[in-house]
């Protein structure tokens, strides 16, 4: 695959000062588009316009991981194998339970499958195993989530593994194998990179990554364990399709695939390089890239969309909703090929 030059975005930030730690981080990023481009003007309606403070997650001491919006709720992981639930749609925290055997949570994502029909959720589904030595194997987690009233009206939630998918060789699909599933095609796309091919260290340029499409295989596929949960071994076979990509970022977290494009936060802050690429899968392109190495955001540990709205879940406890982003606009405008580059200093 060839690897193109193209010329960025620019944009003029202001920072507005925050009077208080404890207070609400009001409009944090106000972003102007100075579009120095011969071509791309068109394009400038997918650039962020403003990056909002949404609300501030409760979830103890323990680092964030992956998120996943379903419905009013947003399910949000840390160290610890904790699984934190808020009301996304009021903002409010609700509970935490524990997982069994939850793992390096780095992605999480719903699937279509339910355990029983009368569920309110489908299956959940935890990935990002720290797996990358030819021979090991991730883990894909799925959990049947519950939230019950008792006789006494009080409302219980709870998570039960039902199913330990074992991915192919890391040789095969990549490092620290990340999965999110397509619902329209009934698909899911694993995503790891080589860690033995070279990428800037520096901004986490120039990474490969592999892009493995499987189908979703049932929540009973496999072989029932004493406990009850299927355990199954995806193979290199089971694989429908790939694709590679030579000009993503190294080290995503919290993926979200959301109508055809899989969404990958990645950084490193520690040398100062984080931010967001954007994959279109049909066109197998990395069509847009959001540079977040001057914002606030310690570091994007996912995103989610929420009735076509972009959201980042940081590591430091805030939610932050990303306005401006068209994505019917950037599936469109990456027809021709060019990518769009979003800067944000």
């Amino acid at each position: 695959m060839m690897k193109t030059i193209h010329r960025p975005l620019l944009f003029i930030i202001s920072l507005f000062v925050i009077s208080s730690c404890s207070s609400a981080p009001e409009d944090i990023l106000e972003i102007t588009i100075n579009n120095t481009t011969d071509n791309q003007g068109e394009n400038s309606a997918n650039s962020f316009l403003k990056l909002d403070y949404y609300f501030q997650l409760n979830r103890g001491n323990n680092y964030a991981e992956g998120a996943a919006v379903f419905g009013d709720y947003l399910f949000q992981a840390s160290l610890g194998s904790e699984l934190h639930i808020y009301n996304f749609a009021k903002k409010e925290y609700i509970t935490t339970i524990k997982l069994a055997s939850m793992g390096h949570a780095d992605t999480m994502c719903f699937g279509t499958e339910k355990v029983d029909e009368n569920d309110e959720f489908p299956a959940l589904y935890i990935s990002g195993s720290k797996v990358y030595e030819e021979g090991k194997k991730g883990d894909i987690y799925v959990y049947r989530i519950l939230r019950e009233k008792d006789e006494q009206g009080t409302e219980n939630w709870s998570g039960v593994l039902i199913q330990r998918i074992k991915t192919p060789d890391v040789a095969v699909i990549g490092s620290y194998p990340d999965i999110v599933i397509d619902e329209k095609e009934n698909c899911m796309w694993i995503i790891g990179w080589f860690q033995n091919m070279g990428y800037n260290t520096n901004d986490g340029s120039g990474c490969t990554y592999i892009f493995s499409k499987y189908q979703t295989p049932s929540i009973t596929n496999g072989t029932k364990d004493k406990k009850g949960v299927y355990q199954l071994v995806l193979s290199e076979e089971n694989r429908l399709s790939y694709f590679l990509l030579y000009d993503v970022h190294a080290i995503t977290q919290g993926l979200c695939f959301y109508n055809g494009i899989i969404i990958c936060p990645y950084g490193k802050p520690t040398v100062s390089y984080k931010g967001i690429d954007f994959v279109d899968v049909k066109k197998q392109q990395l069509i847009a890239n959001v540079d977040l190495a001057g914002s606030i955001i310690y570091e994007a540990e996912a995103a989610v969309v929420v009735k076509s709205e972009m959201y980042i879940v940081g590591q430091r406890n805030f939610v932050y909703k990303c306005n401006g982003i068209d994505f019917n606009s950037l599936t469109e405008s990456s027809s021709n090929a060019k990518q769009i580059f979003f800067e944000i200093k």
